[in-house]
């Protein structure tokens, strides 16, 4: 009876997931092998078939390779089986629906990834853009200054949060929070570019003109001609 126990220890240790085998998987992708850190994941798969995080890992690559969707599909409903209130399945879920180009599907997924982790960030940056394309200003808003408040230095977000506030048609709010970033980023030339085209589009052209002119870049001195020698 004793070798059956040990047998059955050594078995069941097997069957266990070594997490050295995924990591050394990843560390292809790390050096530039994406494809090769997909088969060294499928190759994890195939020993453990239930387990989420190479599931998991495997639809990530395939979204990244532009691998085989349905795939992705099948990889991340195991792991959400497995862990349903893992955030990043539904991340992924989402950037799977939005390369089927379902926005209402994918949005609905970062919804649930971000009731799982509301720090997450990538998935809060991809709801807030996709709410702007489907034209609902109102949520894209609501996303895009969370994510300015949290990081102050995203111009890019600001900048996306004042063209939503100008769709909205907040003209004040949306100056507001671009002379904050003037104030913020006083030679940042694409925040004084954004400024620039606001006032055009607000009917301030001389103020455009002014900040153009900013923009230019100093005119080179001019050259003074040698004086001729006095024949003195």
């Amino acid at each position: 009876m004793l070798w059956l126990l040990v047998a059955g220890t050594l078995v069941a240790a097997m069957d266990a997931p070594v997490p050295g085998d995924l990591t050394a998987a990843l560390a292809r992708e790390a050096s530039g092998d994406s494809a090769g850190a997909l088969e060294g994941v499928q190759a994890v798969i195939r020993v453990w078939p239930a387990e989420a995080l190479p599931r998991v890992e495997a639809a990530r690559l395939l979204l990244k390779l532009g691998g085989n969707l349905d795939e992705a599909e099948a990889d991340l409903d195991v792991a959400a089986a497995v862990a349903p209130e893992n955030p990043r399945v539904h991340y992924l879920r989402g950037l799977l629906w939005e390369e089927r180009g379902q926005p209402l599907k994918a949005a609905r997924a970062y919804e649930v990834a971000l009731y799982y982790r509301g720090s997450y960030e990538d998935a809060r940056f991809r709801l807030a853009g996709l709410w702007a394309s489907l034209g609902d200003w109102l949520k894209a808003e609501l996303h895009y200054r969370l994510l300015s408040r949290q990081h102050p230095e995203w111009i890019q977000v600001r900048l996306q949060l004042v063209r939503v506030l100008e769709e909205q048609g907040r003209v004040g709010d949306a100056e507001k929070e671009l002379l904050q970033l003037k104030s913020e980023q006083p030679t940042n030339a694409l925040v004084l570019r954004r400024l620039a085209e606001f006032y055009e589009r607000t009917g301030r052209p001389r103020l455009a003109a002014k900040l153009r002119a900013s923009l230019e870049p100093p005119a080179p001195p001019k050259k003074m001609r040698p004086l001729r020698p006095s024949r003195r």
